[in-house]
């Protein structure tokens, strides 16, 4: 599959559908020798500033000369600009090679196995296992909604997890106060 079949295929999926919960992705990363748990991450979680703040993170990380990934979402041109390592002034978007090479692993091991991801799972099963082969020092990864549920949230430990403003968003998901969605969020805070 070419990255252009990657993309229809993944679009497919539903962009927008959201099944929040940890069993599917869970499962899958067991059958992929769980590649989060060698990784170092600082997790960001919030409702405004979460793209900001990891890409702040990710400049001051990589300008210190440790080889950083950076997970973020959404895209704005490309699917392959939420997957990126960079190291001092280097700075790469995974390749559209790459992209299809492990969209392909990620579906065929779920479809393998019966296991019905949703798009963003699909991503988060690829940079885990991305970022795990080519050997970054720290991730820094935005979640997606929430926290608690969230797809990035299979990460046993930690280096730091963040938490940017809190307002109400995602009301029919994390609650209808702020309290309720600050739990929901702070769900990425490890011992």
């Amino acid at each position: 599959m070419n990255y252009a079949e990657s993309v229809k295929d993944i679009t497919s999926v539903g962009k927008f559908h959201i099944n929040l919960g940890l069993e599917r992705i869970t499962e899958l990363l067991d059958l992929l020798g769980n590649p989060q748990d060698g990784l170092k991450c600082i997790q960001v979680a919030g409702t405004n500033g979460k793209g900001s703040v990891c890409s702040i993170l990710y400049s001051v990380l990589k300008e210190a000369g440790y080889k950083t990934g950076l997970y973020t979402s959404p895209h704005i041109f490309d699917y392959t600009e939420r997957i990126k390592i960079g190291q001092g002034t280097y700075s790469k978007d995974i390749s559209k090679s790459d992209f299809s090479e492990y969209y392909s692993l990620i579906t065929n091991l779920a479809n393998q196995n019966n296991i019905k991801l949703t798009e963003f799972e699909i991503l988060t099963a690829m940079m885990f296992k991305y970022f795990s082969d080519n050997n970054v020092d720290i991730a820094v990864i935005e979640t997606g909604l929430g926290g608690r549920f969230d797809a990035t949230n299979v990460l046993r430990t930690n280096l730091c997890s963040v938490i940017t403003h809190i307002d109400l968003d995602h009301t029919d998901r994390l609650g209808d106060t702020k309290d309720k969605i600050a739990f929901e969020k702070s769900g990425i805070i490890k011992p």
